[in-house]
């Protein structure tokens, strides 16, 4: 029956000392693995070090910091919450602009309103006097005022045509970022006619290319200096069918992506009433939260008069650069056809330049904006970071959506061994107390019993059995228990 093995011990230590506070702060405050934490700190870190610095790989390419992240997590394991205490500082510093936008928008109304009277007024002194007085008359009055930059910094949910007008008339630097990746991953852009085409251009702005964009409304456009951070909180069976697809593989699209899939806390976060809030996990958010705020707040870097970013670039040092070829040439190694890595060839091929990524938004949160290369340390750290995803793809990449009928056998089994406490089950047990999925269901619950009984998981009794002192004419014997 399919499984899914542990994740392993997420690596907060290489996330350094901010960010790893943080990560214990929310993992203690909102009660979840700190795998799903990690998650929301990097993605909103990306979203503030993506407008300002480009990582200099080795190879002489100038790569964006950007980072794209997939979090898996049951319904009910505070996706929410984790993201909420981590995009703090930028939800406030949004609902500022916002305002901001308001006052600016009602100026430039008026603004706009006289500069076309103004312009008809010229238009009908001058007229009569030719081309070449008109043009000179437009040009002395100068361009129509611009509406000010809509505020948007985080996109929940929209189309990638959606997306892309956002970026026409947004800040030059947004994350598209939902604690409910489902309502993305099942609408219109990720529809069979359109797949394609946003995977294609959400590839495109991980790359940094520049992103055209041609309708028959309105025209060509081609939008350069753009930055994307992307992180998707998925349940599992979403996640099942985006890891499985073929296309996604295929394209290079689950390649870019930093998956987690951590094991579910439900039934251990228990509660004691009289603590209190941890006042330590809450001054660790604090430290970061104010980290976080100076750097989103910062003055984006755009070429005169568009929205076309300049982001300074962050060379690797000399020593750096060697631990970066040593990553290069070890994971190489490993990608031939019986190599340990071959499965995941694709996402290996990305895994250098995530490490380099992974270090440059380490070393900016820890050193500030002045810092002038990126060292061995923080490659260490890009590497550490790295080697966690890597395991992940392994685990999780390329695998077929799996079949309800094994989740549902799967959630029986762990019932049976760890809530179950007689030798004999039955229909009509698992169907007034067994796993929700299951109950009052009694045709499925005998499909399920079949997929357990191929597995060795029961047995079915040749003549019932006795269970809670009571004789059923059907009967399983339970094979699996804890411990």
């Amino acid at each position: 029956m399919p499984t899914r093995d542990e994740q392993a011990p997420y690596p907060s230590q290489y996330l350094g000392a901010t960010m790893q506070g943080a990560v214990e702060g929310i993992a203690k405050l909102a009660f979840v693995p700190p795998s799903l934490a990690a998650q929301s700190v990097l993605a909103a870190c990306s979203l503030a070090v993506q407008p300002h610095f480009n990582v200099i790989l080795p190879t002489g390419k100038e790569r964006p910091t950007s980072l794209f992240l997939v979090s898996v997590a049951e319904s009910g394991d505070r996706k929410s919450t984790s993201d909420d205490l981590a995009l703090g500082p930028v939800k406030a510093f949004e609902r500022e602009l916002e305002d901001q936008f308001g006052r600016d928008r009602a100026s430039a109304a008026l603004a706009q309103t006289a500069w076309d009277e103004a312009k008809r007024e010229v238009t009908q002194r001058v007229k009569k006097q030719g081309r070449e007085a008109l043009e000179s008359a437009y040009i002395e009055l100068g361009p129509r005022p611009d509406g000010p930059i809509e505020p948007t910094i985080a996109v929940r949910t929209g189309t990638t045509q959606g997306l892309l007008r956002r970026f026409s008339s947004c800040r030059p630097s947004l994350g598209l970022m939902s604690d409910e990746g489902g309502s993305w991953l099942g609408g219109f852009g990720m529809s069979d006619d359109n797949r394609l085409a946003t995977i294609t251009t959400l590839s495109d702005f991980w790359d940094g290319a520049t992103v055209q964009i041609l309708t028959a409304g309105e025209g060509f456009t081609a939008l350069r200096g753009r930055r994307l951070t992307f992180h998707m909180m998925v349940q599992p069976i979403v996640a099942e069918r985006l890891l499985g697809d073929e296309e996604a593989l295929g394209q290079g699209f689950l390649s870019r992506m930093l998956v987690s899939h951590p094991e579910s806390l439900a039934g251990t976060r228990i509660v004691d009433p009289t603590a209190g809030i941890d006042a330590d996990a809450k001054a660790k958010l604090d430290t970061y939260s104010e980290r976080l705020d100076r750097i989103i707040r910062a003055n984006l870097p755009v070429e005169p008069d568009t929205l076309v970013l300049t982001p300074r670039a962050l060379p690797l040092s000399n020593k750096a650069a060697r631990m970066w070829w040593e990553y290069y040439n070890d994971l190489e190694r490993q990608l031939g056809p019986e190599g340990r890595l071959h499965a995941v060839k694709g996402f290996v091929g990305k895994l250098p330049e995530m490490a380099a990524r992974l270090a440059a938004n380490v070393a900016v949160f820890d050193e500030g904006s002045g810092i002038e290369e990126i060292d061995g340390r923080a490659m260490a750290c890009g590497i550490g970071l790295a080697d966690f995803y890597l395991n992940e793809a392994l685990r999780l990449f390329g695998q077929k959506a799996i079949d309800p009928i094994y989740r549902d056998a799967q959630d029986l089994s762990d019932w049976l061994k760890y809530k179950w406490r007689e030798p004999l089950i039955s229909l009509t047990e698992i169907s007034r107390g067994g796993p929700a999925t299951l109950r009052s269901r009694s045709d499925r619950i005998r499909s399920v019993l079949e997929v357990l009984e191929r597995h060795n998981h029961v047995e079915r009794t040749s003549d019932g059995g006795v269970i809670r002192g009571k004789k059923v004419r059907a009967a399983w014997r339970v094979l699996v228990r804890h411990g």
